[in-house]
């Protein structure tokens, strides 16, 4: 992001580790090797989190999307609470996206996380499904 989009602005930075971070930023196509990881990143941040899907490729793989290595669909494994549409979205989408996510947690409507523990079979399922066994550990899971 440059000086005219600049993330802090809006309270927000990188973070060193997931368990420090609240939003997880998912951009470009994604791989089951990638899944797998994803996975076990979005299970290690603290509640609530929040996931934004930048681009096309992981709402529907994109140009990849008959490639049997990409995932088409991210919120079959982990719930999306924004989406930010384009092949590579604009800088102004992504701020806008942002913008969305922040106006969702303002009004409590941003509640994936909520999802994902209320539903957490239904998503399991689904990652078995096309990972095999995902071994992690957290509350979900004893």
């Amino acid at each position: 992001m440059t000086s005219a989009y600049d993330m802090e602005r809006l309270g927000m930075g990188p973070m060193a580790t997931p368990r420090q971070a609240d939003i997880l930023l998912v951009s470009g196509y994604l791989s089951l090797k990638t899944l797998r990881r994803l996975i076990y990143t979005y299970e290690q941040m603290s509640e609530p989190r929040y996931v934004v899907a930048l681009g096309s490729c992981p709402i529907n793989g994109g140009i990849y999307h008959d490639s049997h290595a990409v995932i088409n669909q991210l919120d079959q494994y982990v719930p999306v609470d924004v989406y930010v549409a384009g092949c590579m979205p604009n800088t102004e989408a992504v701020m806008n996206g942002f913008v969305d996510l922040m106006e969702q947690i303002k009004n409590k409507s941003a509640n994936g996380w909520m999802k994902y523990r209320d539903n957490y079979e239904w998503y399991r399922q689904n990652q078995i499904q096309s990972l095999g066994e995902v071994d992690v550990h957290d509350e979900f899971h004893d």
